[in-house]
């Protein structure tokens, strides 16, 4: 009962700590530890903001698993211990699924905004043209306020 529940301690010590890491982005983009998708392994900053928003899940799969595991110490070898162990291991490798299929979404749909943005057709650059000439602008009421910085409604005041 002593080595499942140690063993337990340790899983939720390392998963508490790489949500940790993730939550301050100070996890490393590694093969090992984190969400890692096809798109967040390509791209740093994918992999951060993924690891990120999974980061709550993780932190709390090892609460859960800690929380578990020292019930089921204090326990000892009482039934009430051997179910502390499982449902802390129940708890804890699904909060990591919830945490994966959260980092996970967030990588897709970070990757469905890239290639949209990439097969939209490039505008043409209308850097250096001149402005469209505009009779006046229209009162600050009716454009929401930005006429107030307009140069040209300044000059006509």
């Amino acid at each position: 009962m002593i080595v499942p529940a140690l063993v337990l301690m340790v899983a939720a010590l390392v998963v508490g700590v790489v949500g940790v890491l993730a939550s301050v982005y100070r996890l490393p983009r590694n093969r090992v530890i984190g969400v890692r998708t096809v798109w967040t392994m390509s791209n740093v900053a994918a992999f951060r903001r993924a690891n990120r928003a999974a980061a709550p899940a993780f932190v709390g799969a090892g609460v859960v698993g800690l929380g578990a595991a020292v019930a089921a110490l204090l326990a000892a070898t009482t039934p009430a211990g051997v179910v502390m162990l499982v449902l802390g291991g129940i708890g804890l490798v699904g909060l990591l699924g919830v945490g994966g299929v959260v980092g996970a979404r967030v990588a897709a749909a970070e990757e469905a905004e890239h290639e949209a943005l990439a097969s939209s057709p490039p505008a043409p650059c209308t850097a250096g043209e001149p402005e469209p000439e505009r009779a006046t602008c229209a009162p600050a009421g009716a454009c929401g306020g930005s006429c107030a910085i307009c140069p040209r409604a300044q000059a006509e005041a």
